[in-house]
């Protein structure tokens, strides 16, 4: 979820309790935006996926990813250089998926993006909010 090299090179520059701080806060805030849009996507509306359709795509995480980090009030609560440091799904090996086939949840690969991690706990944790089998 976090981009390590992102991390290591600005954790030299600043203070590192200040920035683990800036971190775990835009993590929360990351978490809590992410959670709203794949509710957007994938619970509600004449998007919903009913009980027997099939899961989200690839191409509805993506959706989803860049709405998030081009959320006016996520981007405006932190810091640019805060921000880089989440693992996104076009600079993950995900990306390179057939985005019309359905997610594999299955994925425990290093560095996964953030809103695939969410999305999946989501679907995975309450299957009757986005109308989503976990399979």
């Amino acid at each position: 979820m976090i981009n390590a090299t992102a991390f290591e090179s600005e954790a030299g520059n600043v203070n590192q309790v200040a920035l683990e701080r800036e971190l775990r806060s835009a993590s929360l805030d990351l978490q809590q935006v992410i959670v709203t849009v794949a509710k957007r996507h994938i619970g509600s509306g004449r998007r919903a996926y009913a009980g027997g359709a099939q899961a989200p795509t690839w191409r509805t995480l993506q959706t989803i990813d860049e709405q998030v980090f081009e959320n006016q009030g996520f981007r405006a609560r932190h810091k640019e250089t805060v921000r880089e440091m989440f693992a996104r799904f076009g600079d993950s090996r995900l990306s390179g998926a057939d985005l019309d086939e359905p997610v594999d949840w299955r994925r425990d690969d290093d560095n996964l993006p953030a809103v695939y991690l969410i999305v999946r706990d989501l679907v995975q944790s309450d299957p009757s909010a986005t109308g989503v089998s976990s399979d």
